[in-house]
């Protein structure tokens, strides 16, 4: 009977007991190939391990597994002595757990390894670091002397250099041994997690679900399989992105890789968190980006690094899509064409009177493209000195804000995050008064806002954030690829990850 082929992701388990851990198991399954870390420092009570452990493993087929048990000293749960956890780790591999990993913390302890106590298991030595990433080189020599079959290396990114750090210590051990596991932990170490099998990573970690992350920078496995297709990477892959100070939460990478998927372009959409666009900049050039989208705050920072502008962008003052093409960085902004493209579909834009409510870049972007369309703008926002000076920037009419609901307008435009989740219960102003059609809500978590849930009671049309982000990043996806975008495609991934998320 042929050998299954061994998994090249496990599923980190933190569960509070072993039926727990089984039922997880059960639901996922192991075909295709998946394995599962058991993390038995969060078991609340582990005597009779070994027992239990072994009716576990014989009931689900024995699927390949690596015990560990962190102590706290080392970033994890467990309570006990050093000699308690190589005595736990002990019974787990006899149980029947193919791996065993230590971290050096617990070996650095004690006057001789504990590696052949955990015989028949093969044996990972492990170091993490949840504040920085140092010299990895110097941490991979020191763990390698060991006798074991794999180091992992586990490190915070602080920025998304940090990745390329990982990247390089795993070029440059590829085809040594034991064999080499590395990634980057945090939000801005989601690339390295993503990436790992195409920068030669033999196997890396995923999660159960969204809520279920037992290290920062944790993905849930359905998203590293369905949203990334981590295992089909290769080096022909064009690499994309969203850049930001919370990408990690990005709707955008669900939406563009299953339009890429969909179309059979061989290309992968990552999202890029940090704080500084530098670093972005380093990262992608490095990388050799095809292109990316720009989220706040980074839409005006990153316009001196362009060498073409679309002049809508220019403009607004804003850029949220660059496409890398002979080596020249362009750069257009597809929020206002979005704005345009979903009021189109209910309006006829030229001559219309439209209130905007908001002044920032939302705002900003939508008043502009309407602007270019000969629409008649109305701006209102809290902060009456911000809404004149966007009115007088493009010829629209400032509103006092709290005039604004007594207005005579065919559509109003909510451009303020009001209304968004976990404050959904907020509305921008009161629908009673104001006379008008059309009812435009650009917050799209949730879906359906209070606002929008009111207009539609009063019979007006309605048109929700998903359908302009949907809008915006199928432009982007044929600014990127010359192709049509899957629209309806793009937006089930979207509502599929909302509704993940718990938003709609």
């Amino acid at each position: 009977m042929a050998k299954p082929p061994s998994p090249r992701i496990f599923v980190s388990l933190a569960p509070p007991n072993l039926d727990v851990a089984e039922a997880h198991i059960e639901t996922l399954g192991t075909s295709p190939p998946i394995g599962f870390e058991l993390r038995l420092d969060y078991l609340r009570d582990n005597s009779g391990l070994e027992h239990d452990l072994h009716k576990m493993l014989a009931r689900l087929r024995y699927p390949q597994m690596i015990a560990t048990c962190r102590r706290v000293d080392a970033g994890g749960h467990f309570l006990g002595s050093v000699a308690e956890q190589i005595e736990l780790l002990a019974a787990a591999a006899r149980a029947g757990c193919q791996w065993v990993d230590i971290e050096i913390e617990s070996v650095k302890a004690l006057r001789k390894p504990p590696f052949k106590q955990f015989a028949p298991a093969k044996v990972i030595v492990s170091y993490h670091n949840y504040r920085n990433t140092p010299d990895l080189n110097t941490i991979y020599r020191r763990l390698a002397r060991f006798p074991v079959e794999a180091v992992k290396i586990a490190s915070h990114a602080r920025e998304l250099q940090d990745n390329l750090k990982v990247l390089k210590l795993l070029k440059a051990n590829r085809r040594r041994r034991p064999r080499l596991v590395a990634l980057a932990m945090g939000n801005s170490g989601i690339c390295s997690r993503v990436m790992a099998f195409r920068w030669g990573c033999p196997f890396t970690y995923a999660s159960v679900g969204n809520h279920h992350a037992v290290a920062g920078g944790q993905l849930a496995i359905d998203h590293m399989r369905s949203v990334y297709h981590v295992e089909h990477l290769d080096e022909r892959t064009q690499l994309y992105g969203v850049v930001g100070t919370h990408s990690s939460m990005s709707l955008s990478p669900a939406m563009q890789n299953i339009a890429f998927h969909a179309k059979r372009v061989n290309a992968l959409y990552l999202p890029c968190e940090t704080g500084r666009l530098s670093d972005f900049l380093k990262f992608a050039r490095s990388l050799k980006f095809a292109g990316f989208s720009i989220t706040m705050p980074f839409k005006r920072a990153i316009m001196k690094e362009l060498a073409w502008m679309d002049p809508m962008a220019e403009q607004i003052g804003a850029c949220n899509t660059v496409a890398i093409r002979h080596g020249k960085w362009m750069g257009w902004n597809t929020d206002s064409s979005a704005v345009t493209e979903v009021l189109t579909k209910r309006l006829r834009l030229p001559g219309s009177r439209i209130l905007i409510l908001g002044a920032g870049g939302a705002a900003r972007a939508a008043a502009f493209a309407l602007r270019a369309v000969n629409a008649d703008v109305f701006v209102a926002a809290r902060r009456e000195a911000v809404a004149r000076k966007l009115a007088r920037s493009v010829g629209a009419e400032a509103v006092p804000w709290e005039n604004a609901d007594s207005l005579d307008v065919d559509a109003v435009i909510n451009a303020t995050p009001v209304g968004m989740a976990p404050h959904a219960d907020a509305h921008p102003i009161d629908l009673a008064r104001l006379r008008t059609r059309v009812v435009f809500d650009m917050v799209y978590f949730p879906v359906e806002t209070r606002f929008l849930s009111e207009a539609r009671g009063r019979g007006l049309v309605t048109i929700s954030g998903l359908e302009m982000l949907v809008a915006q990043g199928a432009r982007q996806f044929e600014i990127w690829t010359g192709q049509s975008a899957p629209r309806a495609l793009m937006e089930q991934a979207v509502r599929q990850s909302l509704s993940h998320a718990g938003a709609g």
